[in-house]
């Protein structure tokens, strides 16, 4: 039976990406989305056009009860779900001297706690055998006070993986991918973006395809739960402030 796996922010940037890799992999897919309903809806058009199944399905991860429901309308859609990417993240700066207890319990909601409650109304609901893939970030190898809250809450989401890989075995896999510099964010410009590229030991960053093969990978490694595979150039084997002096 054709595999099916539900993609949390699948409307834009790696978790687009990944719903697009993942449908060429065989896979029909179901694109969570929560704003960006355009790019969601044009790569579930993408995907039925080459014979995938897809559906769209919107949901605000900052709610428990949303992620709970989502897991459920993407397995009444597509019962044979078996795979969960949580892709959707919040990524905010902030710092010690900026932090507001609001903007902290939306970092943590969004980006830790609704990846722990998917995971845990998938590994209820799926008859058979699955897989999770959390998306982490290579700062959680190299930790700073910038992004204060963001980092946090991926490092929440780093033990999240671990602690589901022991609760939810042996039905349900959970790996996880801690990405570098991937994409330009905000006003990073492309000067930027490869200055920060350079300093990294392999001399470029991680491009999209590396994390989509990665994530391929991690789906399909049967022998494989617990692990978080970090993909960065090499970018966590120097020190932020003095890259070059090891």
């Amino acid at each position: 039976m054709t595999r099916a796996v539900l993609i949390t922010g699948a409307g834009a940037r790696l978790g687009k990406a990944l719903a697009l890799r993942f449908a060429e992999e065989g896979c029909d897919i179901a694109l969570h989305y929560n704003t960006s309903d355009t790019g969601a809806r044009e790569a579930a058009e993408t995907i039925r056009e080459t014979g995938r199944q897809a559906v769209t399905l919107q949901a605000d991860l900052s709610d428990p009860d949303a992620c709970k429901g989502l897991v459920e309308r993407a397995m009444d859609a597509l019962p044979h779900l078996d795979g969960l990417i949580n892709s959707a993240s919040v990524f905010e700066r902030d710092g010690l001297a900026t932090m507001e207890a609001g903007f902290f319990r939306t970092q943590m909601r969004v980006n830790a706690e609704a990846p722990l409650f998917l995971g845990q109304a998938f590994w209820r609901g799926i008859a058979g055998q699955g897989w999770i893939l959390n998306l982490i970030d290579s700062k959680v190898r190299q930790i700073t006070p910038e992004f204060f809250s963001y980092t946090l809450s991926k490092l929440a989401l780093e033990d999240v993986t671990r602690m589901l890989a022991m609760a939810c075995a042996p039905k349900v896999r959970v790996n996880a991918i801690a990405p570098g510099l991937v994409l330009r964010s905000g006003a990073q410009t492309d000067a930027d973006f490869e200055r920060v590229h350079d300093l990294n030991p392999l001399k470029h960053g991680p491009r999209v395809k590396d994390i989509c093969d990665m994530a391929v990978t991690l789906a399909g490694a049967q022998a494989t739960t617990g692990q978080i595979v970090t993909v960065d150039g090499g970018r966590h084997f120097y020190s932020p402030k003095e890259p070059r002096n090891l």
